[in-house]
């Protein structure tokens, strides 16, 4: 058995990787609930209102004026409690494969930080005044923090080189003013942007970039087994290209999706076979999916949306409009293979991209659905992706070959 579990270890690449800081899961850990679309659309993000026309001739975008975005803090993530339940529960494999209970035998340290738990506390408070921070450092963060350091000696080991850290949340860890007392860890970030841009807080090889939670998988926990066959195809696919977000007033020059949501609302809306809202009761948009060929994910205030796993969960090829983004386990995964990628130059010629690619339709559509799915919080599988990012970290090398239906992840 000893020899097994061994083998199994190594063939995700460690050996023992965690230890739970367990006492300290206690101080934090309220329920989240999830934003919908509609109430992300009451931000006062917008301030031209735009009559929306249907034209097939759409024009190029003009050129980004404003080079320093601000991002405010935009909660729709629930990510850090689904990974830690997933860890934490004793009789899970995720836990026997990975977790030990001795520090000595453990490669890293897990802590479990809740601190978007904390701040959507303080923020539905306070009206949805996402500008509040109810003392999070002196009050959370702070005493966190200082319990690790005078209670465990491996932080002060490495200064925290070897502890890591969920930040599910747009801005990171920009919402805390003593970040420094952790910023020496690892993170698990849900926003990855490969662009050298001054004002980001993206470190490229030392964050880890993970799947999103979705309101329809993790909130409405909606089955899309319900929709889809089980080779993630219903009898039809008449949709051509579906999008439910904010916002229908954006302004082609606005800094909120770099104006990329002008070119849905106001061009792509009005042609055959697109159907664009801003918002849609859970079950009617479970069905619109799986009626589905293409979803669009475009930017939003950050590169990063959480639509692509829903449409990735019901075998949507997703539209990827985001220049500069690293989705999640790019070393790992050939998201080439499953996704269009458009230029936000490129945004008024969707509708001519997607004809012109319409026989390798079925291949994305395949691959989306049999390997897409794996990387979707759900199912599980996203420690294992996780993990092996640990690896090249730590410099861990030996490691089986693993094969997922047909896709092999060699040795790194």
């Amino acid at each position: 058995m000893k020899q097994a579990k061994l083998f199994v270890i190594l063939a995700l690449c460690i050996s023992s990787l965690i230890i739970l800081y367990q006492q300290l899961a206690q101080l934090q850990q309220t329920n989240i609930v999830i934003p919908n679309e509609s109430e992300e659309s009451t931000e006062p993000l917008l301030t031209t209102t735009p009559t929306p026309t249907a034209s097939s001739a759409l024009s190029p975008l003009p050129p980004i004026q404003d080079k320093w975005r601000v991002w405010p803090p935009d909660l729709r993530y629930n990510s850090e409690l689904i990974l830690f339940d997933q860890l934490s529960a004793l009789d899970s494999t995720l836990h026997n494969l990975y977790v030990t209970k001795n520090p000595e035998e453990a490669d890293l340290f897990y802590i479990p930080f809740f601190g978007s738990c904390y701040l959507f506390n303080c923020w539905i408070n306070n009206s949805w005044n996402q500008t509040k921070r109810c003392q999070v450092d002196t009050v959370y963060l702070e005493p966190l923090m200082n319990y690790i350091i005078q209670n465990f000696v491996y932080w002060n080991k490495t200064n925290g080189a070897n502890h890591f850290m969920i930040h599910p949340m747009d801005s990171s860890d920009d919402y805390y003013s003593k970040k420094e007392m952790f910023q020496n860890s690892i993170y698990l970030t849900t926003i990855g942007d490969k662009r050298n841009l001054g004002y980001q807080n993206f470190r490229r090889y030392h964050n880890i970039v993970i799947p999103s939670a979705t309101p329809i998988l993790d909130t409405y926990h909606i089955d899309p087994l319900k929709y889809v066959n089980e080779n993630g195809n219903p009898f039809g696919r008449d949709i051509k290209g579906l999008f439910r977000g904010c916002c229908a007033n954006v302004n082609a020059t606005d800094a909120y999706s770099d104006g990329i949501r002008h070119v849905i609302f106001n061009g792509l809306k009005g042609l055959p076979g697109w159907n664009i809202g801003e918002s849609s009761d859970p079950e009617v948009y479970a069905k619109l999916l799986a009626r589905s060929k293409y979803g669009l994910t475009p930017s939003g205030w950050t590169l990063d949306t959480a639509r692509i796993w829903e449409y990735i969960a019901f075998g949507v090829v997703p539209i990827v409009i985001a220049d500069g983004i690293i989705e999640p386990f790019e070393d790992d995964t050939d998201w080439d293979s499953m996704i269009v990628r458009v230029r936000r130059s490129d945004t008024h010629r969707i509708n001519e991209i997607l004809d012109s690619i319409s026989e390798e339709y079925q291949k994305k559509r395949e691959r989306v659905w049999r390997i897409g799915k794996y990387l979707v919080f759900k199912n599980g599988h996203t420690w294992h992706f996780i993990v092996r990012n640990f690896c090249r970290m730590l410099n861990i090398i030996k490691q089986e070959v693993i094969d997922i239906e047909g896709y092999t992840y060699y040795p790194i």
